[in-house]
């Protein structure tokens, strides 16, 4: 079975004007995915799609691939099958930068439950029992008082991994399957960079990243 990862940069974007190379710890936010996925992953399966000629350098540097992407400022559909395309690998590992503390560990435990259980699409999630509407309509509750101990959950995708067969994203122009397997991970795993905002709370979450397996 092959793989590759993808990991998908620009080097501007709504929550920095940097954009994927804002700074993070000592390094970037780039720099700091490819070294989790390294640790996670041979350097000579991760891909670093984009379109911007600094990022190329990186991914030189950091003896890893790059994949020029041939679509700027298109959809992320087009941008991701932009990438693929170009692939041979059987399954696609798609990493995104702007979730900083998705770590090796959680790369390795994710493709080996995918591997494991012959998903053909595997996304990460954040598990919440939480009381949740959608279009004002309750979706996991009725009309009488249930516990938040005793709701029914509700999964929340979250931006760290997907992982699909190729050939599957290509025939549905979409990393997601109609039904994908759920991989529960942790609210720090979770934590996403949308906004300025986000971004400049994680930079001060970091020492947690360090921290958290001591607790565990």
């Amino acid at each position: 079975m092959s793989y590759a990862i993808v990991i998908p940069a620009q080097n501007s974007n709504q929550y920095n004007e940097r954009g994927d190379l804002a700074s993070f710890g000592d390094t970037n936010l780039l720099r700091w995915k490819i070294s989790q996925c390294k640790e996670a992953f041979n350097a000579d399966k991760i891909f670093i799609s984009s379109s911007c000629e600094e990022i190329k350098k990186i991914a030189e540097q950091e003896n890893v691939a790059f994949l020029r992407r041939d679509v700027d400022n298109g959809s992320f559909t087009e941008a991701m099958l932009d990438a693929i395309i170009k692939l041979s690998a059987e399954d696609i590992l798609w990493v995104n930068v702007i979730s900083p503390f998705m770590s090796a560990k959680d790369y390795v435990r994710m493709y080996s439950y995918y591997c494991e259980h012959n998903s053909n699409c595997l996304v990460s999630v954040e598990k919440r029992s939480e009381y949740a509407f959608c279009k004002k309509k309750k979706v996991n509750f009725g009309d009488d008082f249930v516990s938040r101990t005793d709701i029914e959950p509700v999964y929340i995708v979250t931006n760290g991994c997907i992982i699909t067969k190729r050939e599957l994203a290509l025939k549905n122009k979409n990393l997601v399957d109609g039904e994908p397997d759920l991989f529960e991970v942790d609210s720090f795993s979770a934590i996403e960079i949308k906004d300025v905002k986000d971004y400049a709370i994680a930079r001060e979450l970091l020492s947690l990243y360090f921290l958290r397996d001591i607790y565990v």
